[in-house]
């Protein structure tokens, strides 16, 4: 089964391109500028240089958040075009859960990070047995002080190593808050479209038609949270 998979969730980008669960292709970019100028060129490229064409691709893959709004709206409408204009499924991956496996094997516990502004982090927790990471904190919008409360009670001694976006703007904070906090490598801060792809191959339940396929924001955007002001 050749996937190709998406990540736009944040200000970097990746795509990679995988067949039977072996790699063929992938770019990752620190910071793509315009997720609509850079994705589909960057698709173009990697096909051709992998000798793969759009019409053998048997499913298309993204991750739908949580994220940036706008960013992860054009990963997911990309993904969505494809699969209707070839009549494949699509599947939608967690944004965390797929930034935790580039750290999967590891003995110490995981959490991945990204910045939701308003003072706030996305950030869930996960444990690796081997290559399968087991959800210990499912995936939250919540304030840093509320994420540390939860690590010093679920932590029980064990390390806690962090990754991702959000290490930019609390990584003083986390040092600060959680004992012995590891801070991971800034290269693997980054989402990996070839983790996207290799969940979705696990987990034949996320392929569904491409209209079933939606973001998961885990709150309410700036223009909903204004609506629902000027309603009152």
């Amino acid at each position: 089964m050749k996937i190709l998979a998406f990540d736009t969730s944040s200000t970097s980008g990746s795509i990679a391109l995988l067949d039977d669960r072996r790699l063929i292709g992938e770019c990752t970019a620190g910071d793509v500028g315009t997720h609509a100028d850079w994705l589909m060129p960057a698709v173009d490229t990697l096909l051709k240089s992998s000798s793969v064409r759009i019409n053998e691709i048997d499913l298309f893959a993204a991750s739908v958040g949580p994220g940036s709004f706008t960013g992860l709206r054009v990963g997911i409408s990309a993904v969505k075009g494809l699969a209707w204009a070839l009549k494949k499924n699509v599947a939608g991956v967690s944004t965390l859960k797929s930034l935790a496996l580039n750290l999967r094997y590891s003995s110490q516990l995981v959490c991945p990070v990204l910045d939701a502004r308003k003072g706030e982090l996305y950030a869930a927790l996960y444990s690796f047995m081997g290559d399968k990471p087991e959800t210990l904190l499912e995936e939250s919008a919540l304030p840093p002080e509320k994420l540390f409360r939860f690590l010093q009670t679920e932590a029980r001694g064990r390390k806690v190593v962090f990754l991702g976006g959000g290490l930019k703007v609390y990584s003083d904070a986390i040092k600060s808050a959680v004992k012995d906090a590891v801070l991971a490598p800034e290269p693997l801060w980054h989402v990996r479209a070839s983790n996207i792809a290799l969940l979705a191959s696990e987990d034949y339940t996320r392929n569904v038609a491409p209209e079933m396929l939606s973001p998961v924001y885990l709150r309410k955007s700036e223009v909903e949270l204004k609506a629902n002001d000027s309603s009152l």
